[in-house]
C-alpha cells in the first residue's frame, strides 16, 4: 500500500516525513526512491495549496523538496561510481554524465579510475548546497510544544467523544475535527457573551 493523497495519508506520517524527510514512510511495497518522493511532492503540494498555507511554508516546502532532490543525487552519484568501479555500466555512465553533467573518460582504465574519484570530490558539493540550503529553513521554536496526540486528545476534550485512533486518523480527517472545534469554540464564546449582557 502506498499513501498518495490528503485522504489517504494518516496525519501523524504526513508530519513525520514533512519534519524528516523519510518518504520511505509512504508505502510498505515501494522501494523507488525517485516514485516515494514524487508522491511526497504532489500530497505536500495539496498540503501547501490549501487556502491556510503561508508563504513561509511554501518556501519551505519549496527548499525541502530541492534539499530531498540533492540528496538523492549525491547517493545515486556515489552508488553509480562504486558500481562502475566494479563493472561498466552504460546507463550508468550515461546518469552520471548526460543526466548529472559530469565528465567520465572510457578511453584509458587509468583516466576512467581518475574520473571516478574526480566524480566523488565534486559530489561533495551536493552535501555542501544541502548544507546551505538547511540553513534557510525555518527554525523550529522551542518552547512550550504540543505533540500530535495531545492536540487530538483536546479535540476529544471539547468535542465530548473519542475521534478514533490517532495513528490511523487521515489528513483530512484532522483537519475536518479541527474545524468542528473551532466551530464549537466559536459557539461557546458566543453563548457566554450572550449571558453576560
Amino acid at each position: 500500500m502506498i499513501y498518495d493523497s490528503l485522504d489517504t495519508i494518516p496525519y501523524k506520517i504526513f508530519f513525520k516525513i514533512a519534519d524528516t524527510g523519510n518518504v520511505k514512510l509512504l508505502s510498505d511495497t515501494e522501494e523507488n526512491a525517485e516514485v516515494l518522493l514524487e508522491t511526497w511532492s504532489k500530497i505536500y503540494e495539496d498540503h501547501i495549496s490549501r487556502e491556510k498555507t503561508t508563504s513561509a511554508e511554501k518556501k519551505a516546502f519549496r527548499l525541502s523538496k530541492e534539499i530531498d532532490s540533492l540528496e538523492v543525487q549525491y547517493k545515486v552519484t556515489l552508488m553509480a561510481c562504486d558500481a562502475l568501479r566494479f563493472d561498466f555500466n552504460e546507463e550508468l555512465c550515461q546518469l552520471l554524465t548526460k543526466d548529472y553533467g559530469f565528465k567520465l573518460r572510457t578511453i584509458d582504465e587509468e583516466v576512467y579510475y581518475q574520473d571516478l574519484l574526480q566524480i566523488e570530490r565534486e559530489a561533495k558539493a551536493f552535501k555542501v548546497k544541502i548544507g546551505t540550503l538547511k540553513k534557510h529553513l525555518p527554525a523550529v521554536e522551542e518552547g512550550q510544544e504540543f505533540s500530535v496526540d495531545d492536540i487530538m486528545a483536546s479535540y476529544c476534550s471539547i468535542l465530548g467523544y473519542q475521534i478514533g485512533d490517532f495513528n490511523s486518523i487521515t489528513y483530512t480527517a484532522y483537519y475536518g475535527y479541527e474545524k468542528q472545534v473551532h466551530l464549537k469554540i466559536e459557539s461557546l464564546k458566543k453563548q457566554e457573551s450572550k449571558s453576560k449582557k
